[in-house]
């Protein structure tokens, strides 16, 4: 005969607020309710104010980007700009290249190196959710049991 568990005896009181929720919300609405009745609050005015303020602050902001990028563009020449896109171009291509050396180098993991034993699957560890962040690429973590290796497999997303 299987032996019953023993554990905290939760009493099955129910809190003041859960038991009474429904009353509580309606006593609040009828309150407020109530209170914008009696109440002369230009609520529209207010709102209408707060929607207006906030497109006009988006409109200025990028009003300010604008003015902001056509005069750094301004100070440049066009040769100073295709050198420098093209300078970019190639800072992208070499961190592309390494990326892609770097996931093919941990791509290959189905056995443990050490004693070719079985793999099992692991939670990852904050470094390897920020490298698969930085690389776009899936980390998935390994960690054999006979040998305790732990290795890590990039595959491209």
């Amino acid at each position: 005969m299987p032996q019953e568990r023993k554990g905290i005896v939760k009493s099955s009181q129910r809190s003041y607020f859960r038991e009474y929720n429904f009353e509580i919300t309606v006593i609040i609405l009828i309150a407020l309710g109530t209170f914008l009745i009696v109440e002369d609050l230009e609520i529209k005015t207010y709102i209408y104010r707060f929607i207006k303020g906030f497109f006009f602050g988006i409109g200025n902001i990028i009003k300010l980007i604008q003015s902001g990028t056509i005069f750094v563009i301004s100070q440049f020449e066009t040769s100073d700009l295709v050198g420098i896109s093209l300078i970019l171009l190639a800072v992208f291509l070499i961190v592309k290249r390494w990326r892609d050396r770097i996931i093919e180098r941990h791509s290959i993991l189905s056995e443990c190196p050490n004693c070719s034993g079985h793999l099992v699957r692991t939670h990852r560890e904050l470094n390897h959710k920020i490298m698969s962040f930085i690389y776009f690429a899936t980390v998935k973590r390994y960690h054999c049991k006979a040998c305790s290796y732990t290795g890590i497999k990039l595959v491209k997303r």
